[in-house]
């Protein structure tokens, strides 16, 4: 072989190779066709859910002494709670009232009571299923407050240093439960 003979083959064989990457390289920007056979054909119903983990969305709101309306800071609370569960599974909401230990048993269960009804129609006036609220009652039985308000003087209604020092007794828990 002469020696022009090969510089004319390697020349032409680096113009091809030269030729076949920009070919391949051009086509790799190209939208490719969508795939054939059974996994393409799959619905979106039919494939696979993805897991997702939600945060549990919680909302603790404070009532004033012997009182079962909403305070009007407190709202906020509320709406922040039906604005995370819009558009989110849930199973179920849980409005548990509690009271302070100033009164009798069977009053602060009652009063208990109004609270957590009070929450849930404040939450239903914001689209929130009405079927999907429970309310319960717990009375004065899970004070959060603990020896924090001990040997304050007498415990009742005309001791404002103790009925100040009670208010984060004086709640309604509201916790929405996961979807299944």
């Amino acid at each position: 072989m002469n020696p022009t003979t090969t510089r004319w083959t390697l020349g032409i064989l680096v113009a091809l190779v030269i030729a076949i990457l920009l070919f391949l390289w051009i086509r790799g920007d190209q939208k490719q066709p969508p795939a054939k056979g059974a996994a393409a054909t799959q619905t979106a119903a039919e494939k696979p859910a993805e897991t997702k983990t939600e945060a549990p969305l919680t909302a603790s709101v404070l009532f004033e002494f012997d009182q079962s309306a909403l305070r009007p800071g407190e709202t906020a609370k509320l709406d922040g709670l039906a604005a995370g569960l819009k558009g989110r599974a849930f199973d179920r909401l849980d409005a548990i009232g509690h009271a302070d230990r100033i009164g009798g048993d069977s009053y602060n269960l009652q009063l208990s009571k109004r609270r957590a009804d009070a929450v849930r129609a404040y939450l239903v006036g914001k689209g929130i299923d009405a079927g999907r609220i429970r309310a319960e009652a717990r009375g004065e039985g899970a004070a959060v407050t603990g020896d924090a308000c001990k040997n304050m003087g007498t415990e009742s209604r005309t001791n404002k240093n103790l009925i100040d020092c009670l208010q984060r007794d004086r709640r309604v828990e509201v916790n929405a439960g996961a979807a299944r």
